[in-house]
């Protein structure tokens, strides 16, 4: 039986980030529900994300994290938890973030969008449909300072 390596998929890397919404949704596998906070996505594939914030969250609470971001004028929602967690500065963090998606026709449409959206990007940076950073966006998310622990 042959195991697929998620991290082989099709990642695509991005010039400028997604601007994403992410909330605690679970701690050591109990319900929770945080305020929504916004985060840089710095590279998407099916299996997971790559993001920046300020936020710097324990990697022993068996977090469950929900994250929303726009592709094509569609709200993509899915799940994730932290699989790595890299200090970039005092006040950011990078994160590797494997999704937990358990709908197939959800992971088939996240697929279709990102193989759209890696066809588009050859021509340009940004598209106005999807959930780009602007500078604004960038500067509001790294001005952002607060704890989670």
């Amino acid at each position: 039986m042959s195991h697929i390596n998620k991290r082989s998929s099709f990642r695509l890397n991005l010039q400028i980030p997604l601007s994403a919404l992410f909330k605690i949704i679970g701690i050591k596998n109990k319900a929770a529900d945080t305020k929504h906070s916004k985060i840089m996505i710095k590279d998407i594939s099916a299996g997971g994300i790559r993001i920046h914030t300020p936020l710097n969250l324990p990697m022993d609470m068996n977090l469950l994290l929900e994250f929303t971001f726009l592709l094509f004028h569609q709200e993509m929602k899915v799940l994730g938890v932290i699989k790595r967690k890299m200090t970039l500065d005092t006040t950011l963090y990078e994160y590797g973030i494997e999704f937990s998606i358990a709908d197939p026709l959800v992971e088939q449409q996240l697929i279709r969008h990102l193989i759209q959206l890696s066809t588009r990007l050859k021509d340009t940076k940004m598209l106005a449909n999807c959930s780009f950073c602007s500078d604004e966006d960038i500067a509001d998310i790294l001005s952002t300072t607060y704890e989670i622990t």
